[in-house]
């Protein structure tokens, strides 16, 4: 119709009604890409409000892991600190053996791999071209520094870990269970000669065998590793703990 209008105009050389029919066209151009720009940016940040909830979730997964390593190397230290004496100085004789294999297997945890932070919701932000949609630089700058560095503690500490589990658990007699947290499963179960076993017995013979195989010095390289693992997740919190604040602070920006 407009078109129509348009030749008529041309036709009948009213240049005042062929100048409001472009006007019109151009206008309706104009308005149809503004509305096109506000829909789109609508979804984008609809988009991005979506990935900062599932961010802040895999930050509190983390919080909540990393928490929970931070007990573990703790009780690792003193596990770890109890068994060098014991292995330097002859126990007392009402030393509980189910305590001392306590010891033994929380001295051996947490030193194989450290795990890596959530890593989906921000790799599938970053590929789909997305990140660049929020308007907080400084925050951008905060999740790419996370993840990045995250990556680099995590193979900082696995190029510490000493094998020291490894040599334990090549020292205890196989009878016993040290993957098992209840005491009353430590003796394996399967073993037609568990009846004839005695835990006592099975201290006294690890602890010589520490003692002749030096294992003391591989006790202070693993206090060492486990220090250095403590002081790393103590850092690691710290970011998770900053990166939370700087997600929700950009969340109640962009709802307002």
């Amino acid at each position: 119709m407009i078109l129509d209008s348009l030749a008529g105009g041309l036709m009948q050389r009213d240049w005042g009604k062929v100048l409001l029919e472009v006007l019109i066209v151009v206008v309706g151009i104009f308005i149809g890409l503004q509305v096109d720009d506000w829909n789109q940016a609508r979804i984008d940040r609809a988009d991005i409000n979506t990935y900062m909830q599932r961010i802040q979730r895999d930050l509190a997964t983390d919080r909540e892991f990393f928490t929970y390593l931070s007990g573990e190397a703790a009780r690792k230290k003193i596990a770890l600190a109890t068994l060098k004496q014991l292995i330097e100085n002859e126990p007392p004789a009402d030393t509980n053996a189910d305590e001392f294999f306590d010891s033994l297997q929380f001295s051996s945890t947490i030193g194989f791999e450290f795990p890596e932070v959530q890593t989906v919701t921000f790799l599938d932000l970053q590929s789909s071209g997305k990140l660049s949609l929020i308007e907080d630089a400084e925050l951008r700058r905060k999740l790419q520094f996370y993840h990045q560095e995250s990556l680099h503690r995590s193979y900082r500490i696995e190029s510490r870990i000493t094998g020291y589990a490894a040599t334990l658990y090549s020292m205890v007699d196989a009878r016993i269970q040290l993957v098992s947290r209840d005491p009353e499963l430590y003796i394996d179960t399967s073993n037609d000669d568990k009846e004839n076993f005695d835990l006592d017995t099975a201290r006294e013979d690890f602890l010589a065998a520490a003692r002749i195989n030096g294992l003391s010095r591989q006790i202070i390289a693993e206090q060492n590793y486990t220090e250095f693992l403590i002081a790393q997740v103590k850092i690691q919190l710290t970011e998770i703990a900053d990166l939370q604040r700087a997600v929700s602070d950009a969340t109640g920006a962009s709802a307002h």
